[in-house]
C-alpha cells in the first residue's frame, strides 16, 4: 500500500509539473497576440468597414437608420472615450481578453468535477483558462481593430456558455443554481439581440443546453431559470429604454433598414447553399492535406497489441510532420482577411484530431478492446455542452453572407475547450493518441498566436503593414493614429481644401461608396444609413428618401463619390428638394486625392466672393 501511495504522489507531482509547463506556455501565447494587439491598436485607419462602424457610433443618437442596434451598445462608449478611437480599440481588447479568461475559468471549474484524478491544485484551473485565453487571439485574425457587432456576437455567446457551464457545475454538485446565472444570462440575450438579430441562432442553441442541464435537476428549476432569464432580458430592455435610446426609436429605424433589403439581400435558403457548400470544401481540402494525421489519430486510439502501437506511433509522427509542412508551406499560420481560407484549414484539421481521439476511445471501450476512460462515462449532459462547444464556431457566424468560417472560426477558444476536454479524459488510452491531441492542441495555439500576431502587424485589415504606419495624424477625429505616409497626407489635404465647407461639424454628407470613414475624418455625418456599398445602391437611396421625408437636412449635403453618380441617387437627392444641377465639382479629382467632390454652386460662388 505504502508503494502505491507513493507511485500516486509521484503521478500528481509529474502532473504537476507538467500544468506548470503548459501555464507558462498558454501564457506566453497568450501574450503575444495580447502585446500585439495592445501595440496596434494607434496603428492605421480603415475607411471601409471601420469607418462604417465609427461614424454610426459616433452619431448613435441621432441616427436611428441603422442594419443592427450595435452603435446603442459602443456608441455611448465610443462617446464617454472623447471619440478617441485608440481608446476604443484598447476597449475591445480588454473586453476580448476578459470574457475569454471567464469562459477559460468556468469552463474548467466545471471540467475539474469530470475529472477527478487530476490535480488538486488550482494549477488545473489556471493552465486550462491560458490556453483558452491563448486561442481567444483569433478575435483578431483579420477583423477591423474596433469593435463591431461579430465581438458582441463572440463575447455574449461565449458568456452565455460561461452561464451554462455554472449551472452545469452546481447541477453536478447537486445544489441550486446561483439565482444570478440566469439572469446575467438575459441580460446578455438581451444585449446580443439588440446587436444583431440574428443571433436567435446561437442563443437558440445555447438556451436548448441550459434546458437539457437544468433538467438535470427537475423541470421546476428549468422553470425558475426561464423566469430569472426573462427577467434578466426585461432589465436590458429597461435599462436601454431609460439611459440609451427608447425602443420605439432604435427598433423601427433596424426594421426600416432590414426592410429596405429584403428584396435584394440573400435569402436563408441561399445563405444555407453558401454555408454548405463552402463548408464542404473546406472539409474536403482539410482532409486532403491532414487525412495522415487523422487515421494515425484513429489508429494511436484503438491499437491494443504493441505492434501496432508502435506503428501508430511511426504514423503519427509522419503525420503530425507532413501536417505541418503543409501549414507552413500554405500560409496556413498567417493572419490576415487573405490568410482566412489557408488557417482555417489549420484549425479544423486541430479539431478533427479530438474529435476522432474522443470517438475512438469511446467506441472501443463500448465495444471492450480498450480501457474505460474518463470520456467514455460522460452523462448527457457533459455530451450536449461538448457538442455545443464544437458547434458554436459555425452557428454564431450564422447571417453572414460570406463562408461561416471567415467569422466563426473566431470563435477557436470553444475548440480548445473540447481538445482540453478529449486530451484530459482518455489518459486510458496508449500513450500515443494522447500524445498527438496534447501536441496537436499546443501547435493549435502556436498557429493561433501566430494568426493574430501576422493578422495585426503585417496584413493588418485593409490597410498596409505596421512597418509602414509610421505618419502621425494631424486631424481631430484621428488623433493618437499613425497612418501610412500618403495616406496621412490624403487626409490633410482634403480636410484643408474642405474646411470652408465643413465648419462647424457635423456637415451632412454622402460618401458612394464604402467611403464612410471620410466623412468621420471630415468631421460629417451620415444623411441616411452610415453604411453605404456598390451593391447595395437601392438600400443606401431608399436610406436617403426615409431621412429627407421625415427630417431633412438643415443644410444641403456634400457628396463624395469614387464613382459615376446614378439616376437613382439624384432621384433620391430630390426627395431632400437638393438638385444635383446645383452642384459644382470642387476640383479635378487628381487633385482631391481622386475621389469627386460635389458642393453647392451657392456655397461655393460665397466662399470664392469671401
Amino acid at each position: 500500500m505504502a508503494a502505491v501511495s507513493t507511485l500516486r504522489v509521484v503521478l500528481r507531482d509529474r502532473r504537476s509539473v507538467l500544468l506548470v509547463g503548459v501555464l507558462v506556455v498558454a501564457a506566453g501565447l497568450a501574450a503575444w497576440w495580447i502585446v500585439a494587439a495592445a501595440q496596434s491598436a494607434n496603428r492605421g485607419f480603415d475607411i471601409t468597414d471601420e469607418g462604417y462602424y465609427l461614424l454610426s457610433y459616433r452619431w448613435w443618437d441621432s441616427n436611428p437608420l441603422a442594419l443592427t442596434g450595435v452603435q446603442y451598445l459602443y456608441g455611448p462608449v465610443f462617446e464617454w472615450f472623447g471619440y478617441d478611437i485608440v481608446k476604443l480599440r484598447v476597449f475591445r481588447l480588454v473586453t476580448v481578453v476578459f470574457v475569454h479568461l471567464l469562459f477559460g475559468y468556468s469552463f474548467m471549474r466545471w471540467l475539474r468535477g469530470r475529472r477527478p484524478g487530476m490535480p488538486r491544485s488550482i494549477l488545473f484551473e489556471l493552465a486550462g483558462t491560458a490556453l483558452i485565453l491563448a486561442a481567444g487571439g483569433m478575435s483578431f485574425a483579420w477583423l477591423p481593430l474596433s469593435p463591431g457587432y461579430n465581438d458582441v456576437i463572440l463575447l455574449g455567446a461565449l458568456t452565455l456558455l460561461s452561464c451554462v457551464l455554472w449551472m452545469a457545475t452546481a447541477v453536478d454538485r447537486d445544489r441550486q443554481v446561483p439565482f444570478w446565472v440566469p439572469v446575467v444570462a438575459g441580460l446578455v440575450i438581451g444585449v446580443m439581440v439588440l446587436a444583431k438579430w440574428t443571433s436567435v441562432v446561437v442563443i437558440g442553441l445555447i438556451v436548448l443546453a441550459a434546458v437539457v442541464v437544468l433538467a438535470g435537476r427537475g423541470w421546476r428549476s428549468v422553470a425558475r431559470g426561464i423566469l430569472l432569464a426573462l427577467g434578466g432580458l426585461a432589465v436590458t430592455a429597461l435599462v436601454v429604454q431609460l439611459f440609451v435610446v427608447r425602443l420605439n426609436v432604435a427598433i423601427p429605424g433596424i426594421i426600416t433598414v432590414n426592410k429596405f433589403i429584403a428584396g435584394t439581400s440573400y435569402t436563408p435558403a441561399d445563405l444555407l447553399q453558401i454555408y454548405w457548400s463552402s463548408g464542404i470544401k473546406l472539409l474536403g481540402r482539410t482532409l486532403q492535406a491532414h487525412w495522415l494525421l487523422l487515421l494515425a489519430t484513429a489508429l494511436a486510439t484503438i491499437a491494443r497489441w504493441r505492434w501496432l502501437r508502435l506503428t501508430a506511433a511511426v504514423l503519427v509522427v509522419a503525420g503530425l510532420v507532413i501536417s505541418v509542412r503543409h501549414v507552413l508551406a500554405g500560409d496556413g499560420a498567417l493572419g490576415g482577411s487573405q490568410h482566412t481560407g489557408a488557417y482555417a484549414q489549420t484549425l479544423l484539421a486541430a479539431v478533427l484530431v479530438a474529435v476522432v481521439a474522443a470517438a475512438g476511445a469511446v467506441i472501443t471501450y463500448r465495444v471492450g478492446v480498450t480501457e474505460c476512460s474518463r470520456l467514455s462515462r460522460e452523462n448527457t449532459r457533459t455530451w450536449v455542452i461538448l457538442a455545443v462547444l464544437v458547434l458554436l464556431p459555425f452557428v454564431q457566424a450564422f447571417g453572414t453572407n460570406t463562408p461561416l468560417y471567415t467569422i466563426g472560426f473566431n470563435a477557436f477558444a470553444t475548440w480548445a475547450a473540447v481538445m482540453i476536454a478529449v486530451l484530459t479524459g482518455i489518459w486510458a488510452t496508449p500513450v500515443a493518441a494522447r500524445a498527438t491531441v496534447g501536441l496537436v492542441l499546443v501547435g493549435a495555439l502556436v498557429a493561433t498566436a501566430s494568426i493574430a500576431y501576422t493578422g495585426l502587424i503585417d496584413y493588418p485589415y485593409r490597410s498596409v503593414g505596421r512597418s509602414q504606419l509610421t505618419q502621425a495624424a494631424t486631424l481631430p477625429a484621428l488623433k493618437g493614429l499613425y497612418l501610412s505616409e500618403p495616406m496621412e497626407q490624403n487626409f490633410t489635404k482634403l480636410a484643408g481644401e474642405l474646411r470652408p465647407y465643413t465648419e462647424p461639424g457635423g456637415r451632412p454628407m454622402l460618401a458612394f461608396d464604402k467611403m464612410a470613414g471620410l466623412v468621420l475624418v471630415l468631421d460629417g455625418r451620415p444623411l441616411g444609413e452610415a453604411w453605404v456599398a456598390p451593391k447595395e445602391r437601392d438600400r443606401t437611396d431608399a436610406g436617403i428618401e426615409e431621412v429627407c421625408r421625415k427630417n431633412p437636412p438643415p443644410r444641403p449635403p456634400l457628396l463624395l463619390l469614387n464613382r459615376l453618380i446614378s439616376l437613382e441617387d439624384i432621384a433620391a437627392l430630390d426627395t431632400c428638394r437638393v438638385d444635383f444641377r446645383d452642384y459644382d465639382l470642387l476640383a479635378p479629382p487628381q487633385q482631391t486625392i481622386g475621389v469627386q467632390v460635389w458642393i453647392p454652386k451657392a456655397e461655393r460662388s460665397a466662399t470664392t466672393t469671401g
